[in-house]
């Protein structure tokens, strides 16, 4: 029982998910990094056909969002069914893969694996919120994210291992179908729809839940935040490696190998930093948490810019920035779930939680457009990238605060209805 005392107290169905997940996230993280090197190397497509192939995945996701809220907040479809046919357009997209030699099968696959993937997010985060209380919605929400991150992490070590040994990157499908499969029975046998048997309230119709969900003032205000935070986090993954690669001289530690295992220690830290730092916050208001989030990837982002002007010890500074925006990314991202299940009506969970999805949709457009652009000029703009980013977090602070006015006033209202 010792063992495992740090572990949050959350209910079973939780763990049912956070498991699941992360047997299907080993097989999913060996095909989504193996996969460009397979169809380049092997097939013989060229990098933008499989560019194209990636991007369709996003594309798809990004209308997958819209569907999957609807679907989640359905009394038909519910949370359940929603990750059962997640799970079903998952393993249909690895048998695509299996087959594909050419360009159009692995624009299909990608599609298939990007609808399905959409579908999990929005019914995932609130079948969560279903079975978790208010106290403890951060706890369980960085406990899923931390089963996501390591058995993404963990598949892509034991995708090589299998490489090594076989060669046979279609092997890697065929395990990502099976670990699919896997969770497609857990939730068909144990996971139970706990909305389905408690949900009493009126359904509102499609369009109009979407409609008074775009219309809600308080929540467009935190899409704007969190788009930025969105950005932020792209930024750090595809810009930033890049970049000390790149623009970063003068130092051993910019050599790809070494900014690799940097990288690699930014997942360690986060992994284990996310609960010590999620329990340590959880008696401040989620606004304010995000408003601290803030200024760590303001101060993380002023940091790269100094390794880009030092002239010694940027290998020092490195680390710091990784250190730094671990802890940024942990303090951000299960209060900014648990924040949205706030926001939301109950009845419309799906529609906010795919609507908060979307905002990684956008950053995750805008990241890459913003970084490639600066990468491809001078090192004075490539420099001046992060410089600007550390001041629009400023802005994103301003926009915060803006949230926690409408916030407060919101409650005030609330409270006086109750008297």
């Amino acid at each position: 029982m010792g063992t495992f005392s740090w572990l949050p107290r959350l209910n079973p169905q939780i763990w049912i998910l956070v498991m699941g997940r992360f047997l299907s996230q080993v097989g999913s993280g060996a095909v989504l990094f193996y996969e460009p090197i397979y169809f380049v190397n092997q097939v013989g497509l060229s990098p933008t056909q499989v560019g194209i192939g990636l991007s369709s995945a996003a594309m798809a996701s990004a209308g997958g969002y819209f569907l999957a809220g609807a679907m989640t907040d359905s009394l038909f479809w519910g949370r359940r069914r929603t990750l059962l046919l997640s799970c079903l357009i998952s393993i249909g997209a690895d048998g695509v893969f299996l087959l594909a030699h050419g360009f159009p099968l692995l624009i299909v696959a990608n599609v298939l694996m990007g609808l399905g993937d959409s579908l999990y997010w929005p019914a995932s985060g609130a079948a969560i919120t279903d079975n978790s209380n208010n106290h403890q919605r951060e706890e369980a929400f960085a406990v899923s994210g931390l089963a996501d991150s390591l058995g993404s992490g963990l598949g892509i070590v034991l995708g090589g291992l299998l490489l090594t040994m076989d060669n046979s990157y279609q092997h890697l499908f065929i395990a990502d179908g099976i670990t699919f499969a896997l969770f497609l029975g857990v939730l068909a046998i144990v996971f139970k729809d706990k909305r389905d048997r408690t949900h009493s309230f009126e359904e509102t119709p499609g369009i109009a839940a979407w409609r008074k969900a775009l219309l809600n003032p308080v929540f467009l205000v935190f899409a704007a935040a969190n788009i930025l935070f969105t950005t932020y986090v792209n930024l750090m993954e595809s810009t930033m490696p890049l970049y000390f690669t790149n623009f970063v001289h003068n130092a051993s530690s910019t050599a790809p190998e070494n900014v690799g295992i940097l990288f690699s220690g930014y997942v360690l830290i986060a992994a284990l930093f996310q609960l010590p730092i999620v329990r340590a916050m959880q008696p401040y208001r989620r606004v304010s948490v995000l408003m601290i989030s803030m200024l760590l990837w303001g101060m993380g982002f002023l940091l790269v810019w100094f390794v880009g002007i030092s002239v010694g010890g940027q290998g020092v500074l490195m680390v710091m920035v990784v250190v730094v925006l671990a802890i940024a990314n942990v303090t951000y991202n299960p209060f900014s779930v648990a924040l949205v299940t706030e926001l939301a009506p109950k009845e419309s969970l799906g529609i906010y939680l795919s609507l908060n999805a979307q905002c990684w949709t956008v950053g995750y457009l805008v990241g890459p457009l913003i970084g490639g652009w600066t990468l491809d000029q001078n090192q004075d703009i490539a420099r001046g990238l992060w410089i600007t980013a550390a001041f629009s977090t400023l802005i994103g602070g301003l926009i915060l605060k803006q949230l926690e006015k409408f916030q407060a006033h919101t409650d005030s209202i609330k409270s006086s209805s109750n008297l």
